[in-house]
């Protein structure tokens, strides 16, 4: 069963015999009124239907976001700018950090999960990127990490590394779709930020995927003519 949404409400007015009754008692519940039905609202909607449990990490990280103060936070995501090169900035991460901790825990990826969330919801309440890109990252976490996931993840999604490193993003963005785009329609693509050697590609079909895998089992694939290694975003792929 649902939490109550921090949002909501629930549990915030005095309940004393002291005249005061529809008195807020939280300073934070007019916060939580202002951002009610929009950009936190949405991304917290998106994130419990898309990830198994989610309702205490949202609150938790909706609470630490409207605790914050402008600044306290670094959320430039290794010089993102754009939600894909945010998105990609995301993934390059968790793929690090699960190639450090490979035997980790559920509780300790879990914890992981919290830190990224409270991070991506402090970014969409700074209007930083949308929170139906704010979601979609998240979901993609959490399916890297092999959360149980409230709702499917399509298989459309290439995690790419071992690229020839660029200073211009939008120049990598383009060599990396140039060399995937043979296997299908792709949605979008970007270049990691803080690691110009990572990126992915989100394909419009996730037969792209399997095409692309069937190239990589016999042959190389190329960016910049360096043979780059590739995975799928979800470990049970």
């Amino acid at each position: 069963m649902s939490n109550p949404s921090m949002v909501s409400g629930a549990g915030s007015f005095s309940s004393h015999g002291d005249g005061q009754e529809g008195v807020p008692l939280d300073p934070l519940q007019d916060e939580f009124d202002n951002y009610k039905n929009q950009s936190l609202e949405k991304i917290r909607n998106g994130v419990e239907e898309s990830v198994y449990g989610a309702e205490g990490m949202m609150s938790l990280a909706m609470t630490r976001a409207l605790m914050e103060e402008e600044g306290d936070v670094d959320v430039s995501w290794g010089g993102a700018v754009d939600s894909e090169s945010l998105e990609a900035n995301m993934l390059c991460e968790t793929n690090d950090w699960l190639r450090k901790n490979e035997n980790s825990s559920l509780d300790r990826r879990n914890q992981f999960f919290q830190e990224i969330l409270n991070k991506m919801v402090i970014t969409v309440r700074r209007d930083l990127i949308r929170p139906n890109y704010g979601t979609q990252a998240m979901h993609c976490c959490a399916a890297m990490l092999g959360l149980q996931l409230e709702k499917d993840i399509p298989n459309n999604v290439l995690l790419v590394y071992g690229m020839r490193k660029t200073n211009d993003l939008s120049q990598g963005k383009f060599y990396l779709m140039e060399a995937f785009k043979p296997f299908g329609d792709i949605e979008n693509a970007a270049i990691a930020p803080s690691n110009k050697g990572f990126g992915f590609v989100r394909f419009v079909h996730p037969k792209s995927v399997e095409r692309a895998f069937d190239r990589f089992r016999v042959s190389e694939i190329e960016v910049q003519d360096v043979s780059v290694m590739m995975k799928p975003l979800k470990p049970d792929f």
